[in-house]
């Protein structure tokens, strides 16, 4: 999102401000809040904001663990940051967790527990002949912010911070909490650590790993609270709890690192004071409803900070939801639809509300709008020149690049295959092709799917299943309610129907294997709306049999509010269509000239009217609007049951009377 704008997000920065506000010691332990929004979601910038906000008024530390190759790397990186000055602030010292770094960087024999012993007491000059804890920085540092890296890579400096954290707090006070039963494998200090670099260095399995994680997150929590709550506080208790940030915490070693916190916070004794960590993690993928609840919108009013004396909420799972009209609207800086507050309603339809889709197509759409500029244009355009963009968008590679082409890249990465000059591999993006298909189809219905696929002949390389996982996974799809249908982003299903229109064949047979199904199991609104979406200029036999069967349906004995749910379902059907002139000549090209005493006519110009003015790039400026409530009009002339079509006539009288 451009310059850190929260958009909407505030709820969340007032949730973090109340958790950091410390009046005495926490009643309970504080909550992890888990940030989640698909890519170019608005994950980051509200970390940036609380960066932005809170690093001078508490300790706090940010860091990307996107690349975190071991919880050890996390933890290493968190006390590096959190040993930077804040003016006015007391460090945080971290005697436990300086203990076990300096035992897991220990470079010797499995067998050589005299050298072992030897190297933990041994001071900086001499240990850094024995230890790993520099290619350990190395992992480490790039997880802090770039101003902050340099520190953790001094391997003198760190060896120093160590061994003086020995020094004030006392070998045998580390070696006592080491020693605790309550400590994850305690037993004798010496023993313990021996063991767990045993575990790091030689076993470094999946249950090793878990194992060091957990006794590295105990030590620093155990720490935290010690220098919050039991050491000698001059002046009397700390004003501001600390604050951790964490971006990209999807990452397995990211999710084993959160999940690893709370397990040591659940255990805890009931006697130990809670520790003063506030957590922030951004996530990229879904939430486990199982493990962390259901997620509340950002802009909830449930989102309110509230100590729990009893069972605590370990996790507080956000979702960020998507911008508002207000917000998009903010963000607006062209008038190429006539004022900024068309733009920006064309915007928000265009986006759903997703952050970075609006500031992209935002900024594109005022750059392309200097001269004369069709939006319907907008994503085909190419991309402008890098030296044309704004600094904060990441670089895209290739000339050849258009605007669609860069949103993809930008918001499904891991799924997509690019050519040397930076185009879409039209041919080599089978998972890309298999979301198409899937996104197609309302309610993303899985044997519905799997029927279109056999019909394009990818039954033994395409699985449904795995298309709608991959949508889940990148959180372009939310979980639905018992009863609810699956359904895509509206930014995601838009690019997703635009790359299947690429290729007319696959689109077509795609629809075709739809029909297929829908006929097969009785749904005949379903088969009706794919039937639809196959319909062109140059094939009017689809759109034909779709008014064949509406004009049977009105004929029916029931009330003609009946009949208008079936045309809206069958209106819902996607478009590869595309004009240069006016849509309203587009509709008369497709469906002929309005006739007043044509009952048939005034249903084929509705249908494709309403089908067509759904698609906000076929018509961003709504003029389909008056050819819409001039046929309900028309058609209620020929019906006495006509109350419910006058109703709805009226509904895009004022959508036309607005946008005149």
């Amino acid at each position: 999102m451009a310059g850190g704008m929260m958009h909407g997000r505030d709820r969340v920065t007032g949730f973090v401000r109340d958790a950091l506000r410390r009046k005495g010691v926490p009643v309970a332990p504080l909550p992890v809040v888990v940030l989640t929004a698909p890519l170019g979601g608005g994950g980051s910038t509200v970390l940036d904001n609380l960066w932005g906000e809170f690093f001078e008024k508490s300790l706090s530390v940010r860091l990307d663990v996107g690349d975190a190759q071991g919880v050890e790397d996390i933890v290493l990186a968190a006390v590096q940051g959190w040993k930077r000055r804040v003016p006015g602030i007391r460090r945080m010292p971290f005697p436990r967790v300086g203990v076990i770094i300096k035992a897991l960087s220990f470079v010797g024999d499995p067998q050589d527990r005299a050298g072992f012993e030897k190297y933990l007491n041994a001071g900086p000059r001499e240990a850094a002949v024995q230890t790993a804890l520099r290619d350990w920085a190395d992992r480490a540092a790039p997880m802090l912010p770039p101003d902050q890296q340099v520190m953790a890579r001094a391997i003198a400096s760190l060896l120093s911070a160590l061994q003086a954290a020995l020094g004030r707090h006392g070998t045998r006070r580390t070696l006592r909490w080491l020693a605790d039963p309550e400590v994850p494998g305690g037993g004798n200090g010496y023993d313990l650590l021996w063991r767990l670099w045993r575990r790091h260095v030689v076993d470094h399995d999946n249950a090793a790993v878990r194992e060091v994680g957990k006794v590295l997150c105990a030590a620093l929590l155990a720490d935290a609270r010690w220098a919050f709550n039991d050491a000698f506080q001059p002046g009397g208790q700390r004003l501001m709890n600390a604050l951790l940030l964490v971006d990209n915490a999807d990452n397995p070693m990211g999710d084993l690192f959160l999940d690893l916190l709370a397990e040591c916070r659940r255990e805890s004794r009931s006697s130990q004071r809670p520790d003063p960590l506030v957590v922030v993690a951004v996530r990229h993928g879904p939430v486990h409803a199982m493990r962390m609840g259901r997620a509340v919108a950002s802009n909830d009013l449930e989102l309110v900070f509230a100590p729990q004396v009893n069972e605590p909420p370990w996790f507080v799972p956000v979702r960020l939801a998507g911008l508002e009209s207000t917000h998009v609207l903010e963000m607006c800086r062209s008038s190429v639809l006539g004022n900024t507050h068309r733009d920006g309603d064309f915007l928000r339809d265009l986006t759903g509300g997703h952050p970075e889709a609006v500031d992209r197509l935002a900024h594109l759409l005022a750059a392309f709008g200097r001269q004369a500029h069709d939006p319907r244009l907008l994503l085909a355009e190419p991309l402008p020149p890098r030296f044309e963009l704004p600094e904060h968008w990441p670089p895209d590679h290739g000339t050849a690049t258009t605007v669609e082409d860069y949103l993809l890249k930008r918001l499904l990465p891991e799924d997509l295959a690019v050519l040397t000059d930076g185009r879409l591999d039209p041919g080599g993006n089978p998972e890309l092709d298999a979301m198409a298909v899937l996104a197609a189809t309302p309610g993303l219905r899985l044997d519905a799917c799997t029927a279109a696929f056999r019909s394009l002949e990818w039954h033994s390389s395409a699985n449904a299943n795995d298309a709608r996982s991959r949508l889940t996974s990148a959180l372009w799809l939310e979980e639905p309610h018992a009863g609810e249908a699956w359904e895509p982003h509206p930014m995601i299903a838009l690019l997703l129907r635009r790359w299947l229109a690429r290729r007319p064949q696959v689109w077509g047979r795609a629809h075709e294997g739809y029909v297929a199904h829908y006929t097969h199991v009785g749904n005949t609104p379903l088969r009706y709306r794919h039937t639809l979406a196959q319909a062109e200029p140059s094939q009017r036999a689809h759109l034909t049999g779709v008014v064949n069967y509406l004009e049977r349906e009105l004929d029916r004995p029931t009330a003609t509010a009946d009949w208008l749910p079936v045309l809206d379902q069958i209106t819902t059907a996607p478009n590869r269509l595309r004009t240069a002139g006016d849509p309203r000549g587009f509709v008369t090209t497709l469906a002929g000239v309005a006739q007043a005493d044509d009952r048939r006519r005034a249903i084929t110009r509705l249908t494709v009217a309403r089908w067509l003015f759904r698609d906000r790039t076929f018509d961003p400026a709504h003029r389909l609007a008056k050819t819409i409530a001039d046929e309900y009009e028309a058609l209620a002339t020929f019906l006495t049951d006509s109350q419910a079509l006058f109703e709805e006539a009226d509904k895009y009288r004022v959508i036309e009377n607005t946008w005149k």
